[in-house]
């Protein structure tokens, strides 16, 4: 059985402090998006198998993919084992949730090549207990997240658009960007609601914290918002705890115009770039 593993955004994410638990509270705006990555499943008579074949991405133990299938066959009991192969496409450490992704893929996956008939609040509980962002992707669309992002309010986003997503290639560490986090002043917080059209808001709903601790040491990300503005984006913002930047189009035609000047222009960069349209 062969399942896709998308990407997602953040709109919006905003840090309210360190938790007790050692987590920090957050709120945040995500949308998932139109770039994927691929996750085949076979039974096998005993154990877990994980092939991969990109060289950024473990095959063991400390795979995202290989924890939720290891977790969801012993909770479920199942004594048969299972094949797992994982096509890349979303960039590893990019600030896109791929790992988060490929688990939630992985969970939803078992549970059906198996028959374990798990509820997907089932799933989202167990998915909660392998990573923050993994309950999100057990979702059908945005929603907003708080707590330390396993506490999901699904939203109506309007109108449709585009992403095109720029990827410099820098690794970042989210452990990394939030042990550099120092309690912000006060923001403000924008109230929760389970419909939000983008043109109505406006371009300031469009924030992440991250961005103070990023740019700092990583210019060019700043750079390539700059860029994606100047060739017709209605906003652009750093995704996640980075590197990845994101610019939204309200006209595919648009967004693929930008495409095709961004690789023209920026050629020798070396960028990773692309067009997806967002999930709603």
């Amino acid at each position: 059985m062969e399942f896709l593993a998308p990407a997602k955004i953040n709109l919006r994410l905003e840090i309210l402090g360190r938790r007790e638990d050692g987590y920090h509270e957050i709120r945040s705006l995500i949308c998932p998006v139109g770039i994927y990555d691929t996750i085949s499943l076979t039974r096998v008579r005993e154990g877990i198998i994980l092939q991969c074949g990109d060289k950024d991405t473990p095959e063991g133990k400390d795979n995202l993919v290989f924890k939720a299938a290891s977790f969801l066959l012993k909770e479920a009991q199942v004594s048969r084992g299972v094949k797992i192969r994982l096509k890349k496409q979303i960039p590893v450490a990019s600030g896109l949730g791929g790992g988060s992704s490929d688990a939630a893929t992985t969970l939803k996956g078992i549970n059906e090549l198996f028959s374990l008939h798990y509820s997907q609040e089932k799933l989202k509980i167990l998915g909660a207990k392998i990573g923050s962002d993994v309950p999100f992707f057990l979702e059908d669309g945005p929603a907003w997240a708080s707590g330390r992002g396993e506490k999901l309010l699904p939203v109506k986003l309007s109108p449709q658009f585009w992403v095109l997503l720029v990827n410099p290639g820098i690794k970042i560490s989210t452990a990394w960007a939030y042990s550099q986090f120092k309690l912000p002043g006060k923001n403000k917080l924008i109230k929760f609601t389970n419909a939000i059209d983008l043109l109505q808001f406006g371009e300031e709903i469009l924030y992440n914290e991250f961005e103070k601790i990023i740019i700092p040491y990583f210019s060019e990300v700043a750079e390539i918002k700059k860029i994606l503005k100047t060739l017709g984006a209605w906003g652009a913002l750093m995704s996640g705890s980075g590197a990845t930047v994101f610019g939204i189009f309200f006209s595919q035609n648009e967004a693929q115009k930008a495409e095709r000047k961004l690789k023209e222009n920026y050629r020798e960069r070396n960028w990773k770039v692309f067009l997806a349209p967002a999930l709603l």
